[in-house]
């Protein structure tokens, strides 16, 4: 693997990440269908 796929790679986790904090932020904190839906939208990008 080269270095720069590295970066890649890990800039693609950092943002699949991110989008998942924003999507819960989102959530009402009592609503687990919506934070079940961020987990699964995570869970897509690996």
């Amino acid at each position: 693997m080269k270095n720069y796929d590295f970066q890649e790679k890990n800039f693609q986790i950092y943002d699949a990440i991110d989008n998942y904090f924003e999507c819960i932020t989102s959530c009402d904190k009592e609503d687990g269908t919506c934070i079940s839906r961020c987990v699964e939208i995570l869970k897509q990008n690996d």
